[in-house]
Order: structure tokens, then sequence, then C-alpha cells
């Protein structure tokens, strides 16, 4: 054994397996830290350990048989005759030196990332996985993911805590991945995972704090109450897994009391029954709504979801429009009214202003307001970066976005967001890119394959484009990008043919989407009077994010254009006065 690792030495297998080592943890790190940036699957790094851990004994092999010399690669023996003649002395120190650049490289990367990066993102990082409803009848799951949710919404408030959002937390519901890796891709370090069970009144709620990398158990708690304690468990429960964290305690900043919890029971219901988005779903939403407020009027939280529940229904066409954001506003204001610090009422209100009443300057307020009084969870709110984008401040918007992305990277509503920004940037790669992202976590997201597809237009791939059209399931998206991609591919009769059959289809329904096709096609009076036509049968609202839509582009430089913007009330000088009282910092 001696004489073995006397010859290992001689060879400098030694030299070689230290080397190797240390490249090896180098490489690790590296990728560690860079392909999580590229939303890169995880797998890709276990390849890359496990390709270095097969390569660890052939290395070791080579260096038994080859050595470096001043001459170049050298078979052991060849280098054993030359160092009878002279010292192979220069190999051995560039050898040494290597390592050394090797070990030192390896060293300062872990000073930086143990350190120096740690300190950038010292707040703890926390998911809020959906609650298990262990009732022997299965019916409280709204329960269940209320409890979760409104967990997940006090953690938020807390400045000292990184919360990952409820769309993208709940993803995982009913997952059988194992906890590390859903954290992973969560980009937190902790998880809260719950159950709920309930019989009559009474009920039993267990939580457990998970620190996600080792799966160590925190803290956890067992609360066997009645179901008017409920309030009371909410709080203890947020209170000790910040203490648990060692961040700070948020206080108390509600500024109405507790809702009766009867009232409160069938909020959870209209909640549950909202997410699931459908028309019949959102009509039942609306009912307990109105049932929890007959109950408890004075109920701020319930009012603001009504106002959301009425906005979707009548964005979807499920309701008569004009009716619909009329209640989204009297519902919203009667929650300001209640509380005046509620900044998601506000951010309803922004909504109505914008997409109804074409009035920024209302807007514009309300965001502001929302902000002032939420801004350490600005990222739940829908209306600022909308706001920004509108008022031209896209790269101030691209980064409030990209910094929702980094806390809820599987949240597609999230990351449709981004992509579209992109899209008015005219950074069509990054949209085209984030659009691929969001068809990954939700395959039929709307209009999305529409958006991906617009990407590859603009920048000139247009046979890809044609195709990603062609696989979008709604059928007057693909029958507008047929319009589009013939044109563009020089095929004239094909894209008359196509433009007459989409204005014929849906021309009625949808003026803005024929504007768009004219203009891309370089005829501007076509694309004005259906501008027109738009206007006339929809009225002004939205344009201050419509007027960003790419396919205009050819229409900028027509005096038209700005006298139209000028008339629906977002021309850039209507604009300039406008400012979003943003800190980002505020909601990292």
């Amino acid at each position: 054994m001696r004489n073995f690792l006397h010859e290992c030495r001689r060879r400098h297998v030694d030299r070689a397996a230290m080397f190797y080592l240390a490249a090896a943890w180098l490489i690790v790190q590296v990728a560690e830290t860079t392909l999580p940036l590229y939303d890169v699957d995880d797998a890709v790094i276990r390849w890359v350990v496990l390709l270095l851990a097969i390569g660890f004994l052939p290395t070791l092999a080579l260096a038994w048989a080859f050595q470096w010399s001043p001459q170049g690669l050298r078979t052991q023996e060849e280098a054993d005759q030359e160092n009878a003649n002279a010292p192979a002395m220069p190999a051995s120190r560039t050898g040494d030196r290597v390592i050394i650049v090797v070990l030192a490289l390896a060293v300062t990367l872990f000073a930086v990332d143990r350190f120096a990066l740690r300190q950038e993102t010292s707040a703890p990082t926390i998911a809020v996985l959906p609650f298990a409803d262990l009732t022997a009848t299965g019916d409280q799951a709204y329960f269940a993911d209320g409890l979760a949710e409104e967990l997940l919404n006090q953690l938020a408030r807390n400045t000292s805590l990184l919360v990952a959002s409820r769309t993208s937390s709940f993803r995982f519901r009913d997952s059988q991945l194992p906890l590390e890796d859903i954290a992973r891709q969560l980009r937190v370090d902790h998880v809260v995972e719950g159950s709920v069970r309930r019989d009559g009144e009474r009920i039993r709620v267990t939580v457990q704090l998970i620190e996600a990398s080792g799966g160590f158990h925190l803290w956890s708690n067992t609360y066997d109450a009645l179901f008017e304690d409920i309030f009371a468990i909410e709080d203890s429960m947020s209170t000790q897994i910040a203490e648990a964290l060692q961040a700070s305690v948020l206080g108390d900043t509600a500024t109405t009391g507790e809702p009766d919890p009867e009232a409160y029971a069938l909020f959870l219901q209209g909640r549950y029954r909202a997410y699931q988005g459908s028309e019949e779903a959102l009509e039942a939403a609306t009912g307990f709504y109105r049932q929890s407020l007959a109950v408890d009027a004075a109920f701020p939280q319930a009012w603001s979801q009504l106002a959301a529940v009425y906005l979707n229904r009548a964005a979807s066409g499920f309701i008569d429009y004009d009716e619909g954001y009329r209640l989204a506003e009297e519902a919203a204001l009667h929650a300001v009214e209640l509380d005046p610090r509620y900044a998601p009422a506000y951010d309803k209100l922004a909504s109505v202003a914008f997409w109804y009443r074409a009035d920024i300057g209302d807007a514009v307020t309300n965001v502001n307001r929302a902000v002032e009084y939420w801004p350490q969870n600005i990222h739940a709110l829908d209306m600022p970066s909308l706001l920004l984008e509108a008022l031209g401040e896209l790269d101030t918007a691209i980064a409030l976005l990209e910094t929702s992305v980094e806390r809820s990277p599987v949240d597609a509503i999230v990351r449709n967001n981004l992509a579209l920004a992109y899209l008015y940037a005219g950074r069509y790669a990054d949209a085209q890119r984030e659009f691929g992202q969001v068809l990954a976590l939700s395959e039929d997201y709307s209009a999305a394959r529409n958006h991906l597809a617009e990407a590859l237009l603009l920048q000139g791939r247009y046979r890809e484009a044609l195709a990603a059209w062609e696989a979008e399931t709604d059928p007057a998206y693909r029958d507008k990008g047929r319009a589009l991609a013939y044109y563009s591919l020089g095929e004239s009769e094909r894209a008359d043919a196509a433009l007459e059959h989409f204005i014929a289809t849906w021309g009625e329904q949808w003026p803005s989407e024929v504007s768009h096709i004219h203009a891309w096609r370089g005829e501007p009076d076509a694309a004005f009077s259906w501008l027109e036509q738009e206007l006339a049968t929809y009225g002004p609202g939205g344009w201050g994010e419509w007027k960003l839509q790419p396919l205009y582009a050819k229409l900028h430089d027509d005096p038209r254009w700005q006298a139209f913007l000028q008339r629906v009330g977002v021309s850039d000088a209507q604009l300039a006065k406008y400012r979003i009282r943003l800190a980002l910092d505020a909601g990292r």
C-alpha cells in the first residue's frame, strides 16, 4: 500500500484528484447559482453532479497513465525517460499554480454565496401550501383553502418576510413531489403545511412550519376550538410562524373589527367558488358574498371581493358590461368607506376607472392609495404595473413584474403580465420566452398562444408565427393570426380571403382586432375606420393599454393617431402629468 501511495504521488494522481474535486465543486456552485436564473429544470443540475461524479475515476486513471510536461501531454513512460535527463519541475509548478487558482476561485465563490449574497436576501422566504380537508364528509375544502390563504395574507403583510403568492403555492395541491423540490420551484426556504377537520362548530387545525432543505420541523401546533375562534387561531399561527423565523411580528393594521363568524364562513365559500372562474362558479360566488354581507354588512373584505367578481363577470361577458362595472364600483366604495386603508379595494376602483370610465387620473389616484397602504405586498395588486405601462414607464413596470416573477415563479398570471410588458417594450425575444413559460405552466392560458405568435411575427419569424396560430384553440385568434401571417409571407390571395373571413365572422364583436390587421398591412384609412367603430361600440376604456399594441406601429407617424389617443384621454401630453408613487424595494 505504501508503495502504491508513493507511486500515486510520483505520478501526480493526488494533484489530479485535488484539481478535479475543486473544479467539480466550482462547476456545481456556478450551475446552482446561474441555471435557475434561466428557469433550467433542477434535473439538469442533478445530471451535472452525476456526470462529474462518474468522471472522477476515469480522470484519476488518465492521471496515472499520462503526465503534463513542458513538451505537452506524455505517457508516464515517456515522462520517466525525460525525467531521467532533466527534472520536470516546471510542469509540477504549473500544476500547482492551476490547483491554487481553482481553489482560490472556489473559496471566493463560497464566500460570496454564503455571505454577500445571503446578506442581500436575508429576509426569510416562505410558501403556504393549501391545507388538507380531513373532514369525514370531505365538504370543507373551501374552509381549508380559506384558512391557508388568510394565513398567507397575514404573513404577506409582514415586511420581514417574502411570501410566495397564492397562485404559485396552490399549484402544488395534492402534489407528490418531495417538499424540497416544491420549495426549490417556489424559490423559498420554508414551507407551511396544514390540515383542517370540522365537526359541526368544532374545528381542529394542525399546522407545521418546515425548513425545506433538511425537512426539519421548526414549529407545529394543533388547535382544537370552536369555529367562532377562527380569527384568534389565524392570529396565533401567523404570529408564531413569524417568531419561529425570527421575523418581526406585525401589529394589527385593520381599522375594523372581526367579521361575524357566519359571515366569514359564507365569505370563504364565495372566494373558493370565485377561484374556479366559470360563469356558474362566479354567479355562485356572487351569491355567497351577498349572503355574507346580509349577515354582516360591515365586512370590507367581502365588499372588495364582491367588486372583483363583478369586474370578472362584466369583462367576461357573463353579465351586462355597464351594470357589472357599476356594481363593482359600488361594492369597492363600500369597502373603502368601512376601511379607508384597505388597499385591494382601491385597486378595484382603479380598475373601474381605467377599463370602464377611461379616467386615467382617477385610476392613478387610487393606485397610489393602494401602494401607500400596502407597499410591502404590492405584487398582489393588479393595477400598478398596468398603469406604469400606460404612462410609458415600461422599464419600471418590467422591473416590478420581474420581481413578482422572482417571488412567484410558477404563477402563470404574473408571467403573462411580464410577457405582455416585454411585448409592449419591443423586447420580442424576451416576450416569446415568457409566453412559452406561461403555456408550460397553463397550456390553455387565455390568449397566451396568440401573443406568443405575435412575438414571433414581430421578429420576422412568419412561418413559426403561423404554426403557433394554427395551434391556437380560440377560433377568433386563429383566424386573425392567419390573416396576419399570410400577409407577412406574401401570400396575398390567402391573406385577403382570411381578412374577409375574419371581418365577416368576428368584425362586429372585435373591431379593434380588425384594425390590428389593417394597421399591420399598412392600410391606415381602414385601420382608423375600424378604430372609430371600436370606440363607438365599447367606449374609450382600456386604451391606456391597447395603445401599446405593437401591431399599431405603422400608424404612429400618422397625425390621426395622436388625435385618436387625445379623444380617448391617453395621449402623451395628457398622461405626462401623472406619476405612480412607487418604491420597488418596498415590495421586494
